[in-house]
């Protein structure tokens, strides 16, 4: 997904409010029993589900039906408060692939963690390199647009190699199963939010003058200079300045 193309309201709160009020215009109230018929079902699903609720089998797709509010079907940045699960012990590093699940929805995620922090002026909070035990966290993610406060569930697929021998031929299969990493909840629909990572800087004084300086080593290529332009640099020992130009 490309960030230049989600989608991002005006006044998202705004919004909520009028969303969430046109439902309680639909022309069935909530907590109705109703009976749906659903047209147009393939054949080959029509004769499967019946057979197999009525031998007691379990249905590993099972049949869900939801409705979507205005706007829901677009992609957006969502921030979830989670909190991680005691009983997953391994390492839970920003970009990490897991798989979210929240309310009926389910799809592959990439979070980045951000602290739990209130929302100043600047709307800035600190970069979370691992996923903290013991602790609200924020993680970012690409996600469908959402107007309450759904729980979700984070998982890591662990795959796992089975080797069977059968008639002296050794065949081997893969199984996946589904650790729990996190539970939280879904916090806003906040796409200004900014992650902020501190990055220390290095380098070697080539040439030392009265009121500037040579550093080598620090960058390798000019765009990397531009980007570093605008920031204020410090030393260990409170000397403050500015990147000039690029001699390379």
């Amino acid at each position: 997904i490309d960030y230049g193309r989600i989608f991002q309201f005006e006044n998202y709160d705004r919004t909520r409010k009028r969303v969430l009020a046109q439902t309680m215009l639909a022309p069935v109230a909530v907590g109705t029993r109703i009976t749906i018929v659903i047209k147009a079902v393939p054949m080959q699903i029509a004769a499967e589900l019946p057979n197999a609720v009525a031998q007691g089998e379990v249905v590993r797709k099972p049949l869900t039906i939801f409705g979507l509010h205005q706007y829901e079907h677009q992609m957006s940045i969502a921030n979830f408060t989670v909190t991680r699960s005691t009983e997953y012990n391994e390492p839970v590093r920003s970009k990490d692939e897991l798989i979210m699940m929240s309310g009926f929805r389910r799809f592959v995620v990439r979070p980045i963690y951000s602290q739990h922090t209130p929302r100043g002026s600047n709307n800035v909070h600190k970069f979370e390199r691992f996923l903290q035990p013991g602790r609200r966290t924020v993680a970012t993610v690409y996600a469908p647009i959402h107007f309450s406060k759904t729980p979700c569930l984070l998982f890591k697929a662990n795959e796992t190699a089975v080797a069977a021998a059968a008639d002296g031929a050794t065949t081997t299969t893969t199984t996946t199963s589904l650790s729990l990493v996190a539970t939280g909840q879904f916090h806003d629909q906040d796409p200004t939010r900014i992650i902020s990572k501190r990055i220390v800087l290095t380098g070697y004084p080539y040439k030392v003058y009265k009121k500037s300086s040579v550093i080598r080593h620090m960058f390798f290529n000019a765009d990397d200079v531009q980007w570093f332009k605008p920031v204020q640099l410090h030393t260990k020992y409170g000397r403050i300045g500015h990147i000039k130009e690029s001699l390379g």
